[in-house]
């Protein structure tokens, strides 16, 4: 019994072996003729469609299914994260919950350092619950990046911060006397008073995850989406940036902000470079916030007393870069 040839009725079935493509007057193959799938149809690069098949040696992966993290669209769960940051880091949601937990004092004036501390460690608390519960998923899907050249991205993470840190040396060099910005006189304040587990969980863990999940997951890898990607790093660096002064009210030394600032460069690079990957991102920001702390706990105690602006924090400004 003989297959009739595939007609509006069947167009996904496929011609029996050894027929013939039918033919017009003028006798050129008719539109869509040979069908898809049809051994031999050509694709536009010439080869038949679909061959080799997939997982064939030497078939790569399209560029523009590659990798398999993409960042997706923004949803109404970032706006919802975006709009709970601002209200907590800038309206002071943040202390607000603090003095209901009974962890800050009802006059914002009465605070000092282990009150600060509190009021940014519940800060982040809920900040870090909330970027999870909406992020989670693209997190963990983006660490599929060390499933090739996994040594080489492991240690590119110290190589980067190593290489941060000279960019800074050589920058501050050039520019003159390093200086302790108001950020990280507070930071090594509450080194000498808060407990080292507590800085940590803030600084190492909780920063980065918001931080990166603002500055690169959201302002590069989403945003990039409608505009182009390095209009949207240099977007990112500078809030990423000026974010740390927040608090100052524009009285800062621009000197200052160098140490941020290549931090913000080497991290949104990195990050494009590598495929948009959010957990290589987070991972980058631990390893420099993981240093230094370190150097906060471990070396600024054995560094000589000196008035600032030369201080342990002016000493070690080329290695440290922390959070806002």
């Amino acid at each position: 019994m003989s297959v009739p040839p595939p007609g509006p009725h069947d167009a996904g079935a496929l011609p029996p072996p050894g027929s013939t493509a039918p033919t017009s007057a003028a006798g050129e193959a008719p539109e869509g003729w040979p069908p898809a799938g049809w051994p031999g149809r050509a694709s536009a690069g010439g080869a038949p469609q679909g061959w080799p098949p997939s997982g064939w040696p030497g078939r790569t992966a399209s560029a523009r299914t590659a990798p398999s993290w993409e960042p997706g669209r923004l949803h109404w769960g970032d706006a919802a994260v975006v709009v709970l940051y601002v209200l907590m880091m800038v309206v002071g949601l943040g202390y607000l919950l603090a003095v209901l937990l009974g962890l800050a004092p009802r006059d914002p004036a009465a605070m000092d350092v282990m009150d600060g501390f509190r009021v940014n460690l519940v800060s982040y608390a809920v900040l870090v619950v909330a970027v999870l519960a909406v992020s989670w998923r693209p997190l963990v899907a983006s660490l599929r990046v060390f499933a090739t050249h996994t040594w080489l991205k492991i240690l590119l993470l110290p190589a980067l911060w190593l290489v941060t840190v000279l960019v800074n040396a050589l920058l501050l060099s050039l520019i003159g006397q390093a200086q302790t910005s108001a950020n990280q006189a507070a930071l090594e304040e509450m080194t000498t008073q808060a407990p080292a587990l507590g800085m940590v969980l803030m600084t190492v863990v909780g920063a980065p995850i918001v931080e990166e999940y603002l500055f690169r997951h959201l302002l590069v890898g989403k945003l990039s989406r409608w505009i182009n990607v390095w209009v949207c790093a240099a977007i990112s660096v500078a809030a990423f940036t000026l974010l740390h002064f927040l608090g100052t009210g524009g009285d800062f030394q621009w000197v200052e902000t160098v140490p941020y600032l290549t931090l913000a460069v080497t991290i949104t690079v990195t990050y494009v470079l590598i495929g948009r990957s959010f957990g290589y991102a987070v991972l980058l920001h631990m390893v420099n916030n993981g240093i230094a702390i370190a150097m906060l706990y471990l070396v600024a105690p054995l560094l000589p007393s000196a008035p600032a602006p030369v201080g342990p924090g002016a000493l070690l400004s080329p290695l440290l870069a922390l959070l806002g």
